[in-house]
């Protein structure tokens, strides 16, 4: 009896181990933190405190900044929102896609974009989909010349809830046009 006993102990014991093994790698993977993103997670808010339109850093809820390409999400965005305030349409042709720039001649978006200053920037989540894109939503205040702002809400500060898909193009994550970005959500500030 002993001996049977002691033939099946060897085999149980490995067995055993590599199933502790194979949870502690899988427990590693799990909770694990990607690359740091950019500063902490802020705390999703409808109102920017301070003046209008808020800080022009592009900043993460809780939820997106669990996300693992947050910190790539957040660098485009960052170029993207700097690039509008600071009128550098080299800088935006940089993080948008080849499509997207070749139906906005320089000239149009210099013009669309010359009294907006965006701020308060929060990712408040990011998603990948089906395709591999990335589907990032955001909220910001923008501030322009009311012939600047959309026809629907000619207003000098709008408060912004829109989608962005960001998709891979040379190497990078690029911010592409879809339908997901033509119905945003707005309201005046």
């Amino acid at each position: 009896m002993g001996s049977v006993a002691s033939r099946w102990l060897v085999p149980a014991v490995v067995v055993i181990t590599g199933a502790a093994v194979a949870a502690g790698m899988v427990g590693r993977a799990v909770y694990s933190r990607p690359a740091e993103a950019k500063g902490t997670p802020v705390v999703p808010s409808s109102s920017v405190a301070g003046p209008l339109p808020g800080s022009a850093e592009v900043r993460l809820s809780p939820d997106s900044f669990t996300h693992p390409d947050r910190t790539d999400v957040q660098r485009v965005l960052q170029t993207y929102f700097d690039s509008i305030n600071s009128r550098d349409f080299g800088a935006w042709r940089s993080v948008v896609t080849a499509r997207r720039v070749s139906v906005t001649p320089e000239a149009g978006w210099v013009a669309a974009y010359e009294s907006t200053r965006d701020g308060g920037m929060v990712v408040q989540r990011i998603e990948a989909d089906v395709a591999g894109r990335l589907r990032v939503m955001i909220s910001f205040v923008s501030t322009q010349d009311v012939s600047k702002a959309p026809p629907a809400l000619p207003e000098e500060c709008i408060r912004w809830r829109v989608v962005y898909v960001l998709v891979r193009e040379g190497g990078g994550f690029k911010v592409d046009d879809a339908p997901e970005n033509r119905a945003p959500q707005m309201s005046a500030c």
